[in-house]
């Protein structure tokens, strides 16, 4: 029977100075709060704990149970402080330029085959001093990993061990080394060292309590995973320790080399001795640590590791009883993955268990007649996943053939595909779409208007050449609006390279001391500012240049991270005492000199889409699907980097990655996941699954057909109609291998448009009425900080 599953997500970021505080008479703890991230809970599991510790009525109404489940979860929230946030918008930003630089993805050259890439984990085992790892108050009912012993051997082996690892009822259960073996194609090794059981200082309310200052979220999480991992390396040599550091994966250093040590160590696997709050909190309820991946010291690059020249800083903690499952998808993160299901409440995006980083984690496989474990075979990984793995990573974890839609015709164009589990043939085909335009904010006057583009590391430019009169009162006069990072980024008007004052410019950036007379922040915030886009006049005084032939320049610069849509100009004016001496509104071309500046209408243009084509079946690390009913045969994806997240519940129809469901009858009271396990096309019937009819196959995609699942769209895609079609014309039995036909029929121009679509900021902002676009903040909590506990 699959899981059930549904998240929560509270709240966008709120930036607040942290305050201390005491807690039931405890002294407060000197780290500020970790992070509490809705991602996946146990539903199920919260309500038996619930039961169990009295807190909810054995025979109370489903609707009662439901609402102490929510009122149990309500706490998941994200909160940072200023520096943190930098540092995660900084990473994110930095995977998600990879990940559009991945798109297309052609097949790895034989020198990148033969990479291979091994990483070091430091494994800390950490009970309490009122929770003791083996007297944990645990019971055969109330986990399915429940141990006699959760000894360091246990952990050592479910983490590393080649041969699989003991199971619950003494299967023999996949490692987290055999998993990304296997997906990377035996080129990506997990190796790493368990250190424990070591004991905190404190009982475990202090580390996991919820802080009332940052909405509920665990009280002192990065100061416990500090005490574990200081006495985990008491005894430990400065060469045994060293060996924990190959890695700058952060590039602190700005030297592009990320195999190097950086002074920090690479990977911190923390497991605690309760189970965890995402699933109930066993015994200690919400005191229960909740699972999560964040860092500590933030702001400060990494803590100290007392005794030693090294740093703590990423980390990832989770229960006592977790699975292969929790282990492999937190160190996706690790690796750069996002997320790829829906962070909000609701039905969910259309990835379920086709990937690891959606519900796939929790995919599972019964043995010989013992009970299903989720979580013990999770599934492979979405295209998206493998091709930002090679591309960073090289080795083998896709064998891609790119295919040029040129060459698709109305003949017909075919091409082999194997099993995506078969790393030495090619598994996986893509092919790049049109770049669609998105609409933005229309001109104030006219048809056209400057924008200073959109991105990070910009250093762009809006120039022209002008001879003022002499002795003259002399003002530059232009309508602008803006949304601009708060002080990281900015724009400069310039007179010959000088920064000038005007009537809206800070005087000083508190982050760059160079940096003066300049604008940021958002134009709305600016009293008197007109209409939805906020438009303001900017006046600047240039009679000090009078008499002088000058370059004026608008300057418009980003640091490596976060930003919003920049800046839009329009009615450029040069008056001398109310007399016009220069006019641009943007509506001739030519007259200025342009430098990463654009001059645009209503529009921008589109980031990368490709569809992309893979063959699954129920073999290796994708055996588990047949356990949760998905069907083998050609998935057909879409990747679309116009979207940094898989919010469906904020852009039906849209997110960065999610299957084109096949199949588009609805099952009745199914999620997503339930509703994308029928999303291969095939030329076999489906086998037979609770509350689906609809049993037939489809070999047959057309773009021109509707794959939005009206009746549940956030389950559906909503596609650029091309005259695009997909037909599987041959598949083995065990769908190891198949070919497909494309055909093309029409004309192909970049000129097509989805229904609502927008650009949005990385704050989430919209920048034009329509569909809503879930910004940076959404893809950090779900890249980063992402609590995993088990669907239900």
């Amino acid at each position: 029977m699959p899981i059930q599953w549904s998240k929560i997500f509270t709240g966008a970021m709120t930036i607040l100075a942290m305050t201390l505080f005491s807690l039931n008479a405890m002294a407060a703890p000197s780290q500020y709060a970790s992070p509490a991230d809705a991602g996946v809970m146990n539903q199920q599991q919260i309500q038996y704990w619930l039961i169990k510790r009295g807190e909810l009525a054995i025979d109370a109404s489903e609707a009662a149970k439901q609402a102490a489940v929510e009122k149990f979860t309500r706490k998941a929230s994200h909160n940072y402080l200023p520096a943190e946030v930098k540092i995660l918008k900084q990473i994110a930003a930095k995977n998600r330029s990879q990940r559009i630089k991945v798109s297309p993805v052609s097949a790895p050259a034989l020198a990148d085959t033969d990479v291979t890439k091994t990483v070091n984990v430091l494994a800390v085992l950490v009970d309490f001093p009122d929770l003791p790892y083996n007297a944990n108050r645990l019971t055969k009912s109330d986990t399915s990993m429940f141990y006699d012993d959760y000894s360091v051997q246990h952990y050592q082996d479910l983490l590393f061990s080649r041969s699989g690892f003991s199971g619950p009822n003494r299967e023999v259960l996949q490692t987290a080394y055999q998993y990304f073996a296997q997906a990377s194609g035996e080129s990506f090794f997990f190796r790493g060292q368990v250190k424990g059981w070591v004991t905190a200082s404190n009982n475990a309310a202090y580390y996991g309590a919820n802080n009332s200052v940052f909405s509920d979220n665990d009280i002192a999480v990065p100061e416990l995973v500090m005490e574990a991992v200081t006495q985990a390396v008491k005894g430990m040599s400065a060469t045994e320790l060293a060996e924990f550091d190959s890695e700058d994966p952060f590039d602190f250093n700005n030297n592009g080399n990320e195999n190097e040590p950086d002074g920090i160590i690479d990977h911190i696997v923390i497991f605690h001795s309760s189970i965890g709050e995402e699933a109930g909190g066993g015994v200690l309820g919400t005191d229960a640590i909740w699972s999560h991946r964040f860092f500590v010291g933030a702001n400060s690059q990494g803590q100290a590791l007392p005794g030693t020249s090294m740093k703590v800083y990423g980390y990832t903690i989770q229960p006592i009883d977790s699975g292969t499952g929790v282990v492999t998808h937190e160190f996706g993160h690790d690796l750069g993955l996002p997320d790829e299901y829906d962070t909000n409440l609701g039905d969910g995006a259309p990835v379920g268990y086709w990937s690891l980083m959606a519900s796939g984690t929790w995919v599972g496989q019964a043995q010989a007649g013992n009970p299903y474990i989720a979580g013990s075979k999770p599934a492979g990984l979405s295209p998206y996943a493998r091709s930002y793995l090679q591309q960073r990573y090289q080795g083998k974890w896709v064998n891609e053939q790119a295919i040029d839609l040129a060459d698709i015709t109305a003949e017909g164009l075919t091409a082999e595909v194997f099993a995506a589990v078969n790393a030495d043939a090619v598994n996986q085909l893509s092919i790049a779409l049109p770049n669609p335009p998105f609409a933005f904010k229309s001109p104030l006057v006219g048809d056209y208007q400057y924008h200073s583009g959109k991105g990070h590391q910009l250093t762009n430019s809006l120039s022209f050449e002008v001879d003022l009169p002499a002795d003259a009162q002399i003002e530059l006069v232009m309508q602008a609006h803006w949304s601009i990072e708060t002080d990281y980024d900015y724009m400069q008007l310039l007179i010959d390279g000088v920064a000038i004052v005007g009537n809206h410019t800070s005087a000083s950036n508190p982050l760059f001391n160079n940096v003066e007379h300049y604008i940021s922040g958002v134009s709305s915030d600016i009293a008197g500012a007109s209409g939805t886009d906020a438009w303001v006049e900017l006046v600047y005084d240039l009679s000090d240049f009078s008499g002088q032939s000058v370059q004026v320049e608008m300057s418009y610069v980003t640091d490596q991270a976060v930003g919003d849509y920049g800046i839009v100009i329009d009615q450029i004016e040069i008056n001398q005492q109310g007399v016009n001496i220069y006019q641009d509104g943007a509506e001739e071309q030519g007259k200025v000199d342009l430098v990463g500046f654009s001059r645009i209408d209503d529009t921008l243009p589109g980031l990368p889409q490709r569809y992309i084509v893979q063959l699954r079946n129920h073999q290796g690390i994708d055996a588990g699907l047949q356990s949760v009913g998905y069907e083998p045969g050609i998935l057909l994806w879409l990747e679309n980097n116009n979207y940094e997240d898989n919010n469906v519940a904020e852009h039906e129809g849209y997110g960065f990655i999610g299957v084109i469901d096949a199949d588009q009858s609805l099952i009745t009271g199914g999620s997503s996941s339930v509703q994308v396990r029928d999303a291969s096309f095939s030329l076999y019937p489906q086998s037979s699954y609770a509350n689906d009819s609809a049993l037939s196959n489809f070999s047959l995609f057309d773009d021109n057909a509707d794959y939005s699942a009206p009746l549940q769209p956030q389950s559906g895609m909503v596609l650029p109609e091309l005259g695009l079609t997909m037909e599987v014309q041959a598949q083995s039995s065990d769908s190891s291998r198949a070919i497909v036909e494309f055909k093309l029929n029409g004309v192909v121009t970049s000129e097509f448009m989805g229904e609502n679509q927008t650009i949005a900021g990385d704050d989430g902002s919209q920048s034009s009425s329509g569909g809503s676009l879930a910004g940076v903040y959404l893809l950090l909590l779900s890249l980063l900080l992402v609590r995993h506990s088990t669907k239900t």
